[in-house]
């Protein structure tokens, strides 16, 4: 097989792509500018069609070399699926492993996840990223996570999603706020008692679906960006909020005069690790998901 372009090649260009300016994507590959357009016309040499059109200091992708660019993505990303699978066939869950996790379940347990980390694989290196659902989604696609740890129901199709545990939710209120004791059906809530997060926070959704809240009236138009503020609402008899197990089991709720109460029988959220398709750690990913079962049937447990 002659003539068939570079792995070196095949990154370069991306380069070129992602920052869109030959300097820059050089000074990123740190190699000189002419190195790099040396590269990029010998791959178009290869290939036999122009890939970048270039005039005076500005570029623009042809339609084929846009789809290049994609084709090189994934030959990169099978290329470094290869060298992670030998990697891991020898040494598994050593290196740097980089873990997502989204705010409403790293408020409450990634210390405790880089603890027992640090105690069952020392070998490792466990760098641990907050973000919301939908930006460790975009993180993990890019390849700048390794997994991530989201809460479900959500679309992850694209990605391999395994479930470690059941978090259930709870209805929480202060103590002397009656409108809610003994209540079955959350929908004869009073009307905009009822605080939630932000959207952006799957927290939100969840709650609302696995409680079978669907009276928008009983929503109250405030949404707090954090659980503090939350909280502050809720401790001022203003209505009630859900949460879930994990953090009541965390003492979220510790010297609040306030009181929570399982919700259905049926609500809860799954807490699952996801990781790309394509990886080759996947042995590493199941022997994590092997410690952090047990980790997080015991965080969730009522």
């Amino acid at each position: 097989m002659k003539n068939l372009p570079s792995i070196k090649q095949l990154q370069y260009l991306i380069a070129v792509h992602q920052h869109q300016h030959f300097g820059r994507a050089a000074q990123a590959c740190f190699i000189g500018q002419s190195t790099l357009s040396s590269a990029i016309q010998n791959l178009e040499e290869t290939l036999g069609c122009q890939l970048i059109e270039r005039e005076n200091r500005s570029l623009m992708f042809t339609a084929i070399g846009e789809e290049v660019v994609e084709r090189a993505r994934k030959i990169i990303d099978d290329t470094i699926s290869v060298k992670e699978l030998t990697k891991s066939f020898k040494s598994p869950l050593q290196g740097k492993l980089t873990l997502g996790v989204i705010p409403t379940i790293a408020s409450f347990i990634a210390a405790d996840i880089y603890q027992l980390c640090l105690s069952e694989f020392p070998s490792l290196e466990l760098v641990l990223i907050e973000d919301t659902s939908d930006a460790l989604l975009d993180k993990l696609e890019k390849g700048q996570i390794d997994v991530a740890l989201l809460a479900l129901p959500y679309n992850t199709q694209k990605f391999h999603t395994h479930v470690l545990s059941q978090d259930p939710f709870n209805i929480v209120m202060h103590q002397d706020y009656q409108g809610a004791r003994d209540l079955k059906d959350f929908n004869l809530l009073p009307k905009a008692s009822v605080f939630l997060l932000e959207r952006e926070h799957c927290l939100t959704d969840h709650a609302l679906s696995a409680c079978h809240l669907n009276e928008t009236g009983c929503i109250n138009p405030f949404e707090a960006a954090s659980l503090h503020t939350l909280l502050s609402m809720v401790e001022r008899k203003l209505g009630v909020t859900f949460l879930p197990q994990m953090a009541l089991n965390a003492g979220i709720l510790q010297h609040k005069d306030m009181i929570a109460v399982p919700a259905q029988e049926d609500a809860y959220r799954d807490i699952g690790i996801l990781w790309r398709k394509t990886s080759g750690r996947i042995r590493d990913f199941r022997i994590l998901c092997e410690k952090l079962t047990p980790f997080f049937n015991q965080k969730c447990g009522r």
